[in-house]
C-alpha cells in the first residue's frame, strides 16, 4: 500500500509540477561528514565558491535532522543511501558486535572480498539485503551509471548500494582502492590518478590561513583553546596554525586531517566524469561524493575553531571549481545537486561551558569502574561469561539466562545501579524497554529506530547531553540529541528559486525524493517520504 501511495503522489507531483527545466542528466550528491547546519550560515557572507552557489540556486531545509540514536558515520550513510533507518536494515555503527560471528566486524567488512588497486582493506555492502538510490535508478534504466567515491570506505559504501558501477576510498595510507565486490582489476584512470598523487610531497606542506586574521577573529573563537587536538609540534602543547607534519609521520598517513584532502576527492570526482562519461547523455547517472576529512579535523579541532572555518573557506573555493567544470563539461542545468551530512556534532565540551552550558567528558576511569562492578556482581550473583560488552552496551547470552532461569531484568539491574552513576552517563535501557516506549517521546523514537530485533544489544546506554566519551581533547558526536542529529539540507540546481523550508524533514527523506525528482519509483520498505522541491 505505501508503495501504491508512494507512486500515485509522484506521479500526481509530476503532473502538477512541470517545471520546464532541462532534463537530469546527473544527480551529484555531496556529503560533508560531521557538517553542522551552522557551518553553512556563519560563514554565509564568506563564502563566493561551490556553498555560495548551492545555497543561491537551492532549497535550504533548516530543520532536517536523522531520527535515529546512535549518530555516527556508518549509520549516517546508510539513511541517506537507502532512505532507511539503520536499526532495521543492521548498519548498527561503524564497528559493532556480530552475534553469529561472535566478534567485532566493521559495518562494510567483507571477508570474502580481495582489494583491488593497492594495500588496504576490501570492503562492500555484502552484508546489506536493503537497495539504495543507485539500485533504484539502475532498475529503472539499466544504462544509468553509479559511481561512490570518499576518504572512508563505509561512506563510499553506503552510497554506492548494492549494485554500483564502482566505489573507491582511501587506503589510509597512499592510495584511493576498491575490492573485487565491485571489480576484477583497477580501472587505468584511477591507477593514474594514485600515481600521480605523489603525497610525499606534501611532508613539507603548511596548512596555513585563506583569509586576514581579523576574520577568522570576528568568525570563529581564538586560535590557541583548551581541548582541541594538538597534532603538530606537540610539545609544548600549543594547537594553533600553522600545521604540518612532523618529520617522524609519512603524510599519506595524516593527509585526511588536513583540508587538501577534499581536493583530491575533488578531483578524483572529475576523473570519475571524465573517464566513464558520466552525464552526457539522456540515461540518468550518479555520482556520490564523501568529504570525510572535514569530519576529522572537526574531532580534533571543534566546529567554532579556526581550523573548521578556514576548512571550510578552502571547500567552498575547491566546490567552486569543481562546479564550473561541471559546468563547462555538462551543463549545470542538466545537474540536480544535494547537499547532507551523514551527523551533526558537539562543541568541544570546554567551549561550551566557557559558553555557560553543561558540558563534559565521560570519565574514563569511572566508567572502567563501573564495568568491573558490573561484572563482578554479575558473575557472583549469577554466572560468569553471561554477556558480551560492546562500549557501554551489552549483549546477553539469552539461552544461557534462559537454562539458568534468569530473567534479563536481574543482570540488567546491576547494570542501571552502576552505569548512571558514572558523570555523563543519562540512563540505561533494555532493548524492550526502547521497544515499548511511546514513539512520540522523540529520544525513544531514535532510539527505536536503531533497533534491530535479534541484532542489537539487550541493554543500550545513553550519554547525557553534552557529554562525550572521548578524552582529553577533541570532540564527538553518536547522541540522540538535536545537535548530533541536525544537518543542512540542499537540494540544488542552475535556475532555481532560493528559498529557505523551516519545516521538519528527515534524511531518511532524501532518497525517495531524489526517486521523485527523476521520476522513479521506489522499495516500500524506504521509511521517508518525497519532499516535494519545485
Amino acid at each position: 500500500m505505501k508503495k501504491l501511495l508512494g507512486l500515485f503522489l509522484a506521479v500526481l507531483f509530476i503532473s502538477s509540477c512541470d517545471t520546464g527545466l532541462p532534463k537530469i542528466k546527473l544527480v551529484v550528491l555531496l556529503v560533508v561528514d560531521q557538517m553542522r547546519p551552522d557551518l553553512l550560515t556563519r560563514f554565509d557572507d564568506l563564502y563566493t565558491g561551490g556553498f555560495r552557489w548551492l545555497i543561491d540556486n537551492g532549497v535550504s531545509f533548516t530543520n532536517t535532522h536523522h531520527e535515529h540514536s546512535y549518530t555516527a558515520t556508518g549509520p549516517g550513510f546508510y539513511v541517506i543511501g537507502t532512505g532507511q533507518y539503520p536499526g532495521p536494515g543492521g548498519a548498527l555503527g561503524n564497528s559493532f558486535y556480530d552475534r553469529v560471528l561472535a566478534k567485532k566486524v566493521n559495518c562494510v567488512e567483507d571477508p570474502n572480498a580481495q582489494p583491488i588497486g593497492g594495500d588496504g582493506n576490501a570492503r562492500s555492502y555484502i552484508r546489506y539485503a536493503t537497495t539504495g538510490i543507485g539500485d533504484w535508478m539502475k532498475s529503472a534504466d539499466p544504462l544509468s551509471k553509479v559511481f561512490s567515491i570518499g576518504g572512508k570506505d563505509r561512506s563510499a559504501v553506503f552510497l554506492g548500494g548494492k549494485h554500483p558501477d564502482l566505489v573507491v576510498y582511501y587506503n589510509y595510507h597512499d592510495r584511493f582502492i576498491t575490492s573485487d565486490y565491485y571489480i576484477d582489476a583497477v580501472p587505468s584512470w584511477l591507477d593514474n590518478f594514485n600515481q600521480n598523487l605523489n603525497l610525499s610531497s606534501y611532508r613539507d606542506s603548511l596548512w596555513t590561513k585563506s583569509l586576514p586574521e581579523s576574520l577568522y577573529l570576528k568568525y570563529a573563537r581564538e586560535d590557541y583553546f583548551e581541548g582541541e587536538e594538538d597534532t603538530y609540534r606537540k610539545e609544548p602543547y600549543s594547537p594553533v596554525f600553522p600545521i604540518g607534519f612532523d618529520p617522524e609521520v609519512e603524510p599519506g598517513d595524516e593527509i585526511m586531517g588536513r583540508p587538501w584532502f577534499e581536493r583530491f576527492i575533488l578531483n578524483l570526482g572529475e576523473s570519475v566524469l571524465r573517464e566513464e562519461s558520466l552525464g552526457q547523455d539522456d540515461h540518468a547517472d550518479l555520482l556520490c561524493i564523501s568529504f570525510s576529512a572535514t569530519d576529522w579535523m572537526i574531532h580534533d579541532y571543534g566546529p567554532f575553531s579556526q581550523e573548521i572555518m578556514d576548512a571550510c573557506i578552502k571547500l567552498d573555493k575547491y566546490l567552486g571549481d569543481f562546479i564550473s567544470n561541471l559546468d563547462r563539461s555538462i551543463g549545470l542545468e542538466h545537474i540536480e545537486f544535494v547537499l547532507t551530512a551523514d551527523h551533526g556534532g558537539l562543541p568541544l565540551p570546554e567551549y561550551e561551558r566557557a559558553q555557560g552550558r553543561k558540558s563534559g567528558r565521560v570519565n574514563r576511569e569511572e566508567l572502567i569502574e563501573a564495568y568491573e562492578w558490573i561484572e563482578d556482581e554479575i558473575a557472583e550473583v549469577y554466572a560468569k561469561n553471561l554477556f558480551v560488552r560492546d562500549g557501554a552496551d551489552y549483549f546477553f547470552n539469552m539461552e544461557k539466562l534462559r537454562k539458568r532461569n534468569i530473567p534479563l531484568s536481574k543482570p540488567a539491574s546491576i547494570i542501571k545501579k552502576y552505569l548512571p552513576k558514572v558523570d555523563g552517563i543519562e540512563k540505561v535501557f533494555t532493548k524492550q524497554e526502547i521497544l515499548d516506549a511511546d514513539p512520540s517521546d522523540k529520544i525513544m523514537f531514535r532510539l527505536q529506530n536503531m533497533i534491530h530485533i535479534e541484532n542489537s544489544p539487550e541493554i543500550m546506554t545513553v550519554v547525557s547531553p553534552g557529554y562525550i566519551y572521548r578524552n582529553p581533547h577533541g570532540t564527538g558526536h553518536g547522541s540522540p540529541y538535536d545537535y548530533d542529529t541536525n544537518v543542512p539540507l540542499l537540494f540544488s540546481r542552475k535556475g532555481r528559486q532560493p528559498r529557505i523550508v523551516s519545516k521538519h524533514v528527515e534524511v531518511a527523506d532524501i532518497a525517495p525524493t531524489i526517486g521523485h525528482l527523476l521520476s522513479i519509483s521506489y522499495p516500500e520498505t524506504v521509511h521517508g517520504t518525497a519532499i516535494e522541491i519545485e
